[in-house]
């Protein structure tokens, strides 16, 4: 197999085709948002540092998208291995493994970019076909020898990709490539080039590199050769031919006659042998758990798969009565509880103040959190904490990320920073976080132990909690260390200290923007304490 065809624009005319397309579409007020939540992903992803608190962080920063995200995390498909419900970002992060968590928030990041038009029916058919696609490779990955299978899901998904933007974008000139294909018989490619200036994998192509994605993932985007597909050398070859025999399958589904089925499948397998080589029996089944799996997916996004055509179609090829429904979560999976679903979809992903209007409205919430609500998600928190202490295999830095989003989350606070003993210079400093800009913050956080007694200190010599209602009050002023003035704009803070042995090793810091944010009832404040014993319990087992 070779890689040199149809690989986009190589003259001026197509590359000026091509920037056309791109300011159109730049002029569209969805596209820049979208391009840019993908490109945050892309960029966290390739980033060595911190790379698993940043996406946590970032993904928390959309409501929805969190919610989603937790709701995937915990039906069967993505919550294989059991230990309990998720109920945190940092939680979904361990337990599922970051690519996981990062082809889940790009599937739902196109999803929900590329639905809100009059023409949406068609773009939902086009994205069930292409997200089906995705779950066929991610579920032979291992029989193509790739070796990534987060990497098989996205490449198959993005196969496609330029075809379901123009049809998004470009409404018009996708009808006329339609019907020019129906009535000359033409290839989409011809047409699609002819008409827009570019072909639809063209058009792809130069948005997935203006996104992000790696050279490998745009190269596994060019289509294949007719004929029969020679087995690759490299392994870009091999992700190219899964994606390819996953979106072909895809084609066939929806343009065969149920007669032709058989025919058309060996064609197929026989095409791909060499690169895919899989059986009739052996596709029968990866295409019965992948329409299982697309159905916990359509269950999420609200999208009645029985109104679709492919999924109908490849419900019968996958040997199901009908398309998976929007049904309750099955019985004997280990998904939450009903319970503990409707408390993530009221209250997960809300990280607005619960007692502050004014934080809420500012957040685009507009209700208060009642305290019931918090608790629920504080005591969540604590559970996904519980259930990660007793598995060896999930890290210390791992459980007291966990422990630091169940409290941003369910107290609302504008920042969460965990510092951490350098006893080498015998310094508090800052480790990982949450909120708006948080990294400059964590840097601020460097302070030593052996200085003056400001609250810090104070706080961490004597294991005391410690609320700041206002950094302006005379009577704590001069508590308040000079450092913390100069660069943290925050007016009110709390502390929990983390004590292991009798001495000093780490410290939470919250804190929201304005005096008198912060208020912590009993309950509230029993929970959040229990967090932090939670911990001293992680640190002590570490040692």
């Amino acid at each position: 197999m070779t890689a040199d065809e149809h690989s986009g624009p190589a003259d001026g005319a197509g590359r000026n085709a091509l920037d056309t397309l791109l300011r159109r579409m730049q002029a569209e007020s969805d596209f820049p948002a979208l391009s840019e939540a993908i490109g945050d992903i892309n960029r966290i992803a390739s980033s060595d540092r911190e790379g698993v608190n940043e996406l946590s962080n970032h993904i928390l920063k959309d409501f929805a998208l969190t919610n989603k995200l937790l709701k995937l995390a915990n039906v069967a498909f993505y919550n294989q291995v059991g230990g309990g419900s998720i109920s945190t970002i940092s939680r979904a992060v361990v337990v599922l493994g970051f690519d996981a968590v990062r082809s889940i928030a790009l599937s739902l990041i196109l999803f929900d970019n590329l639905e809100n038009k009059a023409h949406a029916q068609h773009l939902k058919e086009e994205f069930v076909k292409v997200l089906y696609a995705g779950m066929l490779a991610r579920a032979m990955a291992g029989h193509a020898q790739v070796k990534d299978v987060e990497e098989a899901f996205i490449g198959a998904m993005l196969h496609q990709l330029g075809r379901m933007l123009a049809m998004f974008y470009f409404p018009a000139e996708m009808a006329l490539v339609l019907q020019r294909v129906e009535t000359e018989g033409l290839s989409e490619t011809r047409v699609s080039t002819e008409v827009l200036g570019v072909s639809f994998e063209s058009l792809g192509i130069g948005i997935a590199r203006s996104w992000g994605f790696p050279d490998r993932l745009v190269q596994s985007m060019k289509q294949l050769p007719g004929g029969k597909i020679r087995k690759g050398t490299s392994d870009i070859d091999r992700l190219r031919a899964l994606a390819g025999f996953s979106n072909a399958l895809c084609g066939i589904i929806l343009d065969t006659p149920d007669a032709d089925r058989s025919k058309a499948l060996a064609g197929l397998t026989a095409r791909f042998s060499d690169t895919v080589p899989v059986t009739a029996e052996q596709l029968s089944v990866m295409m019965e758990k992948s329409m299982q799996d697309i159905g916990q997916f359509a269950r999420v996004v609200n999208v009645n798969l029985k109104h679709s055509d492919f999924a109908r179609q490849a419900s019968k090829w996958a040997g199901l009565a009908a398309p998976p429904g929007l049904s309750p979560v099955q019985e004997g999976s280990s998904a939450a509880t009903p319970d503990a679903l409707a408390a993530l979809d009221a209250n997960v992903l809300h990280e607005t103040a619960p007692i502050i209007d004014h934080a809420a409205a500012a957040m685009g919430d507009k209700r208060t959190r009642t305290p019931e609500e918090i608790q629920s998600i504080l005591a969540s928190g604590l559970q996904d904490v519980g259930n990660s202490l007793i598995d060896d295999s999930i890290s210390v830095h791992d459980i007291l990320r966990m422990i630091l989003e169940a409290m941003y989350t369910g107290m609302g606070f504008e920042h969460v920073v965990l510092c951490i003993k350098d006893g080498r210079r015998n310094t508090m400093c800052g480790k990982f976080g949450f909120g708006d800009d948080v990294q400059r913050l964590i840097k601020t956080f460097d302070f030593s132990l052996a200085g003056q007694p400001d609250v810090f200190l104070v706080a961490l010599q004597n294991n005391a909690d410690i609320l700041i209602s206002d950094i302006g009050d005379p009577r704590i002023a001069t508590r308040i260390p000079a450092w913390y003035r100069q660069h943290v704009a925050a007016h009110t803070f709390v502390l929990f200290p983390i004590i292991v042995k009798g001495k000093p090793v780490g410290l939470i810091y919250a804190d929201r923007p304005h005096a008198g944010d912060i208020a912590i009832p009993e309950k509230e404040l029993s929970l959040l304490k229990s967090l932090r014993n939670q911990a001293v319990l992680a640190i002590r087992q570490s040692l």
